[in-house]
């Protein structure tokens, strides 16, 4: 009921504000309704005044042709020159003002100060404006009319029809403004008077229900007074039967009241407990508890226990005073029973504790894992910084050697905390694929075969399978769980030998059971460390003080894999001892002539025949351009080049819809995203052909099933040949089984950058090149900036110095693996040696182009000519000159006098390998 008349007094606090916002607008209405009867009376005023002057003027004029009187004439002329001065201002005034307000119109002289009374910031529309300015004409041309009459002293121009009709004109003139201008103002006051009734009458009705819920509260008032008596006798009862104990004590102990759950409690078992004491009444041990509190003014939540029947009771106690009608103070105890609730308090931290241990863990694993990424990343940056300052020696390519193990050991620790969040996410999923199970060892001996040498150590195989065994399973994962193992061996080995067994256990039907035990002789691991080996983030070396490298991930990784291969994994070890990891699997066989022919299909660079078809691909960055662009011109595909999404869509616009036979879409772009122009391109330009993402951002199914209406599949990058090739297969009629040596030829492998630059500087003949005089170059050095004084002369000095000496540069394809360059390039050694002269063919004299961009201030095209090679060098494999072009095209972004020192290198490496691609000839 309490709740109901709260109710009511905030309605009628509303109520009351309501009522007093609809006096306050009554109020300003009412003025508002005054405003335009003034707006009235100063409209008639203005009429009244101009046409009083008017006759006087006339009166003046009459007595003057009457009379000939020359006093009379010049108060005429003065008075008529007045009033058409005040005229025109008022339609200057008029002409230039789109509001027409009249408190802004001037009135004639003589009453002007009386007409500021009845002025009226009301104002005129266009139409009385025009009226009201076509009436100020005419009175002006009457006067005019006047005037001559005085002139002349003719009294019949007054009378003239001319005149006549201007003063009709101007009568009629006054009539329809006045007529427009009060009808309006008159519609007006009607829509107000309407809204003023409108307000009234709700004012009325707000009034009356504040009567009415001024009333209804009273009659709350006096039904609470009434419930007073029946709510007393409910909380006497209330508390009496409640669950919580409650006694009231006096100043000296003394208990005044008590209910029947406070005498449970405390075991309290006196017939007539009220006037006796605590130690009276209860056990000892409780008694000696409650003083204490009892008479404190404010206890609350005061844990207390005491053994009873045996088991020990947990109490929840408060305490508050309160005072009687005599001013004396009572103390009001109230107690509950929480030996349930403390108990599973007690519960509850425990887990707490549990929790506790795996955030602490997780903490850990956060710790290792930032660590692991930091390592290798500070031994990439050390070693670029070294190189920065050297010549390329073979202490340099120790470097390149670390920062390639520094890279792979980088890229291992993401993909594991890439695995393990699959796992998490139950996104991990076996692909399996038809494979010869020694040919899958030798691969994955191919990359811990260095690791284990490295360290002295020897490896032992021990291999009891058929050679000619192939399995169906996922290759890759199986993989991943040999080289988890054994760089995990080679990581805890310091001396001694890691030894890799494989062997075939039994053979059922058309499935293989396997067992692969991966044993070294390192440190071993203590008996109770065991079982936490294949936990997720767990580490036997704390990551503060470990000595070893990794993320605690690779062997929970390895136990997923054989479980979901429906296998098992164990490990055997003895501290000081070694240890011996085993695992074993269950592989459906395959026959080995069709497992032959697929693994010979995977390991050759099968190759589209594209038949001239068309591919636009959508890149922002034009080496990846330059990268797909040449894969695609070996199948002879035609490129066509959109550099962002924007561009895609208006290329798109301007061919038919089937033009091109794929589009490929990176998806981080400027302006336009490749989302966003998939999008536009299904649905509104109506393109047919699939659309493929390119990517280098890890795709999850989510991601795949959010825009599969969109996107027709993902590309990863980088992207290797095998798998860029099998993925776009589909979407042509037809393919090459091998590939053939002349496709290559067909993709612009290295356009040379100077004929990109339009115009910048052209390329010069070898003879103009050996010739070319650099002192005229120097002499315009005012016309660059004024860091070129500096740079110029070392410049010249250090190709002085150089001269075009073919015996000054070393034969560095002599160091190059031309083998292992065609197959990273994916082609033929005749193809490499072909793309490599076409590349000296083309960047032969690239030096002395970029040193020609420099004198000229050409920061930028010189930039972007060393970029090119950058790049092209990097994809040829050598390595020495894409190090240089880098520091050098670093050095060109910042427009670094240490330019003219790199650039000598870089000249130094690209005659080196320009003289040696001669040698192949």
């Amino acid at each position: 009921m309490l709740h109901r008349f709260k109710y009511i007094l905030v309605t009628m606090v509303l109520l009351s504000l309501s009522f007093v916002s609809c006096a306050v607008w009554y109020v300003s209405a009412d003025s508002q309704l005054i405003h335009y009867e003034r707006s009235k009376n100063s409209l008639l005023h203005l009429n009244n005044i101009y046409e009083q002057e008017y006759n006087g003027l006339v009166s003046k004029a009459k007595e003057y042709l009457a009379t000939g009187d020359a006093s009379a004439k010049y108060k005429f002329v003065t008075d008529t020159n007045d009033f058409i001065s005040c005229n025109n201002r008022n339609l200057t005034y008029l002409s230039f003002s789109d509001e027409g307000k009249l408190s802004v119109l001037q009135f004639p002289g003589r009453y002007s100060a009386a007409a500021d009374n009845h002025r009226s910031s009301f104002s005129l529309n266009q139409e009385e404006q025009a009226l009201l300015t076509t009436a100020l004409n005419q009175y002006n041309q009457m006067s005019q009319v006047l005037l001559s009459a005085v002139d002349q002293r003719n009294t019949d121009i007054l009378y003239d029809s001319p005149y006549s009709k201007l003063s009709d004109s101007k009568t009629d003139a006054i009539d329809k403004y006045t007529s427009l201008y009060l009808n309006r103002i008159a519609s007006k006051e009607k829509d107000l008077q309407f809204s003023l009734h409108f307000i009234s009458t709700v004012a009325i009705v707000l009034g009356i229900c504040l009567i009415m819920l001024a009333s209804k509260a009273f009659f709350i008032y006096l039904r609470n007074n009434q419930y007073n008596a029946y709510f007393n006798q409910l909380y006497s009862k209330a508390i009496e039967n409640a669950d919580v104990g409650m006694a009231i004590v006096d100043h000296e102990q003394k208990y005044e009241y008590m209910n029947a759950t406070y005498k449970q409690l405390l075991n309290i078992q006196s017939p007539n407990p009220l006037g006796q004491t605590t130690f009276a009444l209860m056990p000892e041990e409780i008694a000696e508890a409650l003083p204490e509190y009892s008479l404190s003014q404010n206890a609350k939540n005061i844990q207390m226990s005491y053994t009873f029947e045996g088991s020990m009771r947990y109490i929840n106690y408060n305490c508050f005073s309160i005072f009687d009608d005599r001013n004396e103070p009572k103390f009001v105890t109230l107690i509950q029973d929480c030996t349930e609730s403390k108990l599973k308090d007690q519960a509850l931290q425990h887990q707490l504790k549990e929790i506790e241990f795996f955030a602490n863990a997780k903490s850990s694993f956060v710790a290792n894992v930032s660590h692991e990424i930091k390592t290798p990343l500070n031994v990439i940056i050390g070693m670029v910084h070294i190189l920065q300052g050297m010549n390329l020696t073979m202490e340099q390519k120790e470097i390149l050697a670390k920062l390639h193990i520094s890279s792979e050991l980088l890229l291992n620790i993401i993909n594991d905390v890439l695995d393990i969040s699959k796992i998490k996410k139950s996104n991990f999923v076996l692909y399996p694929a038809d494979f010869n199970l020694l040919s899958m060892v030798s691969e994955s001996e191919e990359v811990f075969r260095p690791l284990i040498y490295d360290k002295g150590l020897e490896l032992i195989k021990d291999f009891r399978f058929p050679t000619s065994l192939c399995l169906s399973a996922d290759k890759t994962r199986l993989a991943q769980v040999l080289l988890n193992l054994v760089n995990n061996a080679c990581k805890f080995t310091t001396t001694g030998h890691i030894r890799l067994a494989i062997e075939l256990l039994n053979m059922q039907q058309n499935s293989a059971l396997l067992k692969f035990t991966i044993e070294d002789t390192g440190m071993g691991i203590e008996q109770e460390d065991i079982s936490k080996v294949f936990q997720e983030f767990e580490q036997l070396e704390n990551h503060l003080t470990k000595q070893h490298q990794g993320t605690g991930l690779g062997l929970a990784i390895c136990k997923h894999v054989v479980t979901a291969m429906g296998g098992d994994i164990w490990v055997e070890s003895l501290k000081g001892s070694g240890s011996r990891f085993q695992f074993t699997i269950w592989a459906p066989t395959v026959d080995p002539a069709s497992c032959e022919s697929s693994s010979l299909a995977g390991n050759s660079l099968s190759l589209l025949d594209g038949k001239g078809r068309r591919v636009l691909v959508v890149e922002d960055t034009e080496l990846n351009y330059e990268v797909t662009q040449s894969m695609l011109a070996d199948s002879h595909i035609v490129c066509d080049h959109a550099c962002d999404g924007q561009e895609a869509v208006d290329m798109c616009l301007k061919v038919p819809e089937d033009y091109y036979t794929v589009i490929l879409m990176d998806i981080h772009m400027p302006v336009m995203d490749g989302y966003t122009a998939a999008e536009i391109l299904k649905s509104e330009v109506g393109i047919t052909c699939p659309i493929l993402a390119l990517t280098a951002t890890n795709i999850d199914p989510e991601t795949k099933e959010k825009y599969k209406g969109i996107m027709d599949g993902f590309i990863s990058k980088p992207f290797r040949y095998k798998e860029f090739y099998r993925i776009l297969r589909p979407y042509f009629d037809g393919t090459g089984d091998e590939l053939p040596e002349s496709a290559l030829t067909s993709a612009d492998f290295g356009t040379s950058f100077l004929e990109q630059s339009q115009g910048t500087i052209a390329p010069t003949s070898d003879s103009d090149k050996e010739t070319a005089d650099t002192s005229t170059i120097i002499e315009s050095k005012t016309d660059t900036d004024l860091n070129l004084v500096g740079f110029v002369p070392k410049l010249a000095a250090a190709f002085e110095e150089e001269g075009d000496d073919d015996q000054l540069y070393p034969d560095r394809l002599s160091e190059l693996d031309l083998t292992e360059a065609a197959k990273n390039l994916g082609c033929s050694e005749r193809l490499y040696i072909k793309h490599l002269m076409k590349f000296k063919n083309t960047y032969n004299h690239a030096d002395q182009d970029i040193q020609t961009l420099i004198l000229n201030n050409n920061y930028l095209e010189a930039h972007r000519l060393a970029h090119s090679i950058k790049g092209l060098a990097g994809t040829l494999g050598l390595v020495p000159l894409q190090q240089i072009s880098t520091q050098l095209e670093a050095a060109l972004k910042e427009e670094s006098e240490n330019a003219a020192t790199l650039l000598s290198q870089f000249r130094y490496e690209l005659k080196g390998v320009c003289k040696s691609a001669v040698s192949y000839t």
